[in-house]
């Protein structure tokens, strides 16, 4: 069975955990359900990201690093470093996390809002928004997108996720609306640009 088939399905609850050659970043997604599936079997985090795994993982496929995706999860697996999401990505040793989220647009301050866990690390989650911001601006059909990465300025500042305040990697919480992620045009350009911004920012 393969892994699009699976994130398809809203049934079962699955962690997809797979290895490619780059182990230095990963690309998580924690709270993944399909198009059309709003509600995650979690108490603590009923909302689901739709469609969220689906970007993470072609992203993962294009920089050829590993990947960890919670399918219609039912324990909130990015919220404490016990869970088997948190050591999944711990027992590959990355040195950068890119975790992917959704949001439905009603407390994000931007249509994009990237988050390093932390006012200390404010540098790499505004650099890699600048980039992206930047790249995004050529292309027509997603130029139309406002992001930041300044940690004093965003809703979603994912202080009190496990896998962003950590030091053990150099983490990007990236929260996208829900208009990327529902637009296979939309979504497939804008991981493409995603995935060549993420690059040039581990370069630098």
């Amino acid at each position: 069975m393969n892994t699009e088939f699976i994130m398809e399905n809203s049934e079962n609850s699955i962690l997809i955990a797979e290895e490619r050659k780059r182990k230095d970043i990963i690309v998580a997604v924690p709270h993944h359900a399909p198009l059309g599936t709003s509600k995650l079997p979690c108490e603590a985090h009923p909302d689901a990201d739709e469609n969220a795994g689906v970007l993470g993982y072609y992203i993962s496929r294009l920089l050829n690093c590993c990947s960890v995706i919670a399918c219609n999860y039912f324990i909130d697996p990015n919220k404490s470093s016990k869970t088997d999401y948190y050591n999944k990505i711990k027992s590959w040793k990355p040195k950068f996390l890119v975790e992917i989220h959704g949001h439905g647009s009603r407390s994000a301050r931007y249509d994009i809002e990237i988050s390093s866990g932390k006012a200390e690390r404010n540098n790499w989650s505004k650099t890699l928004a600048e980039k992206l911001e930047a790249k995004m601006s050529l292309t027509a059909s997603l130029q139309k997108y406002k992001i930041s990465g300044d940690f004093n300025k965003i809703h979603f500042q994912a202080s009190k996720s496990a896998t962003i305040k950590t030091d053990e990697w150099i983490p990007f919480h990236i929260e996208l609306p829900k208009s990327i992620r529902s637009k296979k045009s939309e979504y497939l350009l804008f991981c493409e640009i995603l995935a060549e911004t993420i690059k040039e920012v581990m370069l630098e």
